[in-house]
């Protein structure tokens, strides 16, 4: 897997940015003055240490926390929606947890989502034996697949993808991001937070570092491969204490 989004996605408008984002829980600010954005055809990851604000961040771009200050920006115009409106406008939101209805066939669970079933099919044709078993019947990887094919054939503009392989065996991560990658060159944009970290930056484009709720350090995915071990080092195996778990 490699980056292929970048200069392509370099000359197209943003598709969601963040101005000067601060964001958290019950009116105190786990993440201040972030500013990030993604664009159309490209993958960018999102590193930090456990309680760095990846997952509040990805959360507050989702809807499904409120802003307290700066401002998000989906396809060039300021939101506030709740998360059930970005998921009809623009966004899908893939958590880590892995959000199938358990007790309804694969097929079933393809046909609630806004893709359809055949669409989502072609990009895990994996699947494709499964239509009739119950989703909670499935492999974790299995889950996930479900989960993210479902996401992306409901074609939206934006993925937001939350830990997308926790607790995967290396191989079905790399299937995972591969399905992300070729998404993105079919001209999503993708905000990826990961745990495959050496995988991820394999495939993705740009990359931006957290630490403590705030950027520290940013740059394109080849860039940020030279430094990779030093990431590792200083700003991924440190351990930061979380306002809130999860954050």
């Amino acid at each position: 897997m490699t980056s292929q989004g970048t200069t392509k996605a370099a000359d197209t408008a943003a598709v969601l940015r963040t101005e000067k984002l601060c964001a958290g829980y019950g009116g105190v600010a786990i993440v201040r003055d972030l500013d990030l954005e993604v664009r159309s055809g490209e993958v960018v990851l999102l590193l930090g240490a456990n309680g760095a604000g990846k997952s509040t961040t990805m959360h507050t771009l989702a809807g499904g926390l409120p802003v307290i200050g700066g401002r998000v920006l989906v396809e060039g115009s300021p939101t506030t929606s709740p998360a059930h409106r970005r998921c009809r406008q623009a966004i899908s939101f893939v958590t880590e947890e892995r959000s199938v209805f358990r007790s309804l066939s694969v097929e079933d669970n393809l046909r609630l989502g806004r893709g359809g079933v055949e669409p989502a099919l072609q990009l895990m044709p994996e699947l494709r034996p499964l239509l009739k078993r119950k989703a909670g019947l499935l492999s974790g990887g299995e889950q996930q697949m479900l989960t993210l094919s479902r996401a992306i054939a409901a074609r939206p503009k934006i993925l937001l993808a939350d830990e997308l392989s926790l607790g995967l065996a290396p191989l079905i991560a790399a299937r995972l991001l591969d399905a992300v990658r070729s998404a993105a060159d079919q001209g999503l944009g993708v905000l990826l937070v990961e745990q495959h970290v050496r995988q991820a930056m394999q495939m993705a484009d740009r990359v931006y570092v957290l630490r403590r709720g705030e950027v520290v350090l940013q740059g394109t995915a080849a860039q940020m491969r030279d430094r990779l071990a030093e990431i590792e080092d200083s700003y991924l195996s440190e351990g930061e204490q979380p306002a809130r778990a999860g954050s």
